[in-house]
């Protein structure tokens, strides 16, 4: 296996963090869109709000998804959605888990309300895959699960509907916490076939991912009275807050985060603002501000909005509940504490990961259980670095073969795309630091492609590298999935999906022991 080396997980221990830096994409995909006038604030319409919400991991070190989304049930609730009319999906694996310091409630912020009270939890366990979220949205047919209520989004064309996902995402995919990925294509294409089929009035979709841009940029239409907005752009992280050691800080007790930037800045302003007088477009751009960290873009990501952007001159309660009237504490201002200098403390999504852990390390009482904590921790890190090793190993695989190598050659003859020759083909230390640049444009960012094209021209394709990955290698985790930039690159770049199942298959097969 080639040891390239480049791009292995960074855990900086005393809470110093990997910052994201990426080159800003537009704020939409129809940047030169006419934004028609919206209807008036308040105007009557004789439909209902529907509701689906879902948190997309399992596990302790993911609990602020969990957290986010029992929120959002809360904000509906209070807004006067009907309960019948809310489908939430998500694991339940958080409120009882042995690591909760306090059973049977979970928290989306320091001193807050706990967010698990009264929460009818429709899909859990093994019903929140893909396949089954996308038969709730589409309505059509209530999934066969066993434990599950069947609820669907029976949302018809006068009505409303909101749809929020958090949890982790990649180029092109979101996480499920069972089951095989969500990807772009598929749910873009339950959208369609919805707003097509009369299935609302008009929809609005929040996503909370990292790369979640790519879910939507190339890909949403502004014809289909759809209407999104996302953490991060196409190429960066979104990221966790309120973790340990940051300002604020969860209660010592907790060793995880509690909630995510984005989306603890949109709900936080929906707890605090009357929804009734402010519209999705000042919600976009004080939820953008804050995850930005007041446009810093130190320790925040670029949120986007999608599609039919006369949505957002629509007050936020339309979709959120028309009893959310605010607290009287006048919300999140342009003069808010929040926006003063640093903003708030935050951390990348995959890294957030690994918080957890390390908390517990720090925290070990004694020598032994410091040790025993310090052993996970390091695992963690190895086994995180061994998949970055193998991507780029197998990748560098495929560009030692001539075909690859030719396909290469004439894809890219106009881009200024690093390629190897025959003088890159030995050991010496110049050469390998030449290969690991090579190695990298095909891992780390997009190869050359014309702005505002969705991430990948053919999406079997992309299903089928991921199939003949994890067929070689395993399958892929939630930090692992960030990788299908890679699968994409090869797709794009017309590499056949069985060059890559031999690559792989050279990749992370161990080496024979010497004899």
């Amino acid at each position: 296996m080639m040891g390239v080396g480049v791009g292995a997980p960074v855990l900086l221990l005393g809470l110093l963090v990997l910052t994201v830096h990426c080159a800003r994409i537009p704020s939409t995909i129809n940047s030169d869109i006419l934004r028609l006038p919206g209807p008036p604030l308040g105007e009557d319409f004789s439909g209902d709000v529907w509701a689906l919400l879902i948190a997309g991991s399992a596990g302790w070190g993911n609990y602020r998804h969990q957290a986010d989304v029992l929120h959002a049930y809360q904000v509906l609730k209070r807004g006067g959605v009907k309960e019948e009319n809310i489908i939430v999906m998500m694991q339940d694996d958080i409120a009882h888990n042995y690591m909760n310091p306090h059973p049977g409630k979970v928290y989306n912020k320091p001193n807050g309300q706990d967010v698990y009270e009264g929460v009818p939890l429709d899909y859990t366990g093994d019903a929140v895959n893909a396949r089954n979220f996308l038969q709730v949205l589409a309505g059509k047919k209530a999934p066969k699960v066993i434990g599950s209520s069947g609820k669907i989004l029976k949302s018809g064309p006068n009505d409303r509907v909101f749809v929020y996902y958090a949890d982790h995402g990649a180029p092109g995919i979101l996480g499920m916490p069972n089951g095989a990925f969500l990807y772009a294509d598929q749910l873009l294409s339950v959208l369609t076939a919805k707003s097509e089929q009369g299935g609302f009035k008009d929809l609005v979709i929040y996503v909370e991912a990292c790369e979640s841009g790519s879910i939507f940029q190339g890909l949403l239409s502004d014809s289909l009275n759809i209407y999104a907005t996302t953490a991060s752009n196409a190429v960066e992280s979104s990221w966790g807050t309120y973790c340990p050691g940051m300002a604020p800080s969860p209660p010592p007790e907790f060793n995880t985060c509690l909630g995510d930037l984005y989306s603890v800045a949109f709900l936080e302003n929906s707890d605090k603002n009357d929804l009734t007088e402010e519209t999705l477009l000042k919600q976009y751009e004080l939820v953008k501000r804050r995850t930005s960290n007041n446009y810093t873009y130190n320790m925040g990501s670029h949120v986007l909005q999608f599609g039919s952007l006369s949505i957002d001159e629509e007050p936020v309660a339309d979709y959120l509940g028309e009893l959310n009237t605010g607290d009287g504490s006048g919300g999140l201002s342009a003069s808010n504490e929040l926006f003063a200098d640093g903003g708030m403390g935050s951390v990348p999504q995959r890294d957030a990961d690994l918080l957890h852990l390390y908390t517990a390390y720090q925290r070990a009482a004694t020598p032994a259980d410091k040790a025993a904590a310090l052993a996970v921790l390091d695992a963690e890190i190895d086994r995180r670095r061994a998949v970055d090793d193998s991507v780029r190993s197998a990748v560098w695989g495929l560009l030692q073969q001539p075909a690859v190598l030719a396909q290469l050659q004439t894809k890219y003859a106009a881009a200024n795309l690093l390629l190897p020759t025959q003088q890159l083909l030995g050991n010496s230390a110049d050469a390998a630091q030449l290969q690991a640049l090579i190695v990298e444009q095909f891992v780390s960012a997009p190869l050359p492609r014309e702005p505002g094209l969705a991430l990948v021209d053919d999406w079997d394709c992309l299903r089928a590298m991921v199939g003949a990955w994890e067929g070689q290698c395993g399958q892929l985790d939630q930090y692992g999935m960030q990788h299908t930039r890679t699968f994409s690159n090869l797709c794009n770049a017309g590499i056949p999906v069985d060059t890559l199942a031999s690559a792989a298959a050279s990749a992370c097969t161990p080496a024979a022991p010497a004899a």
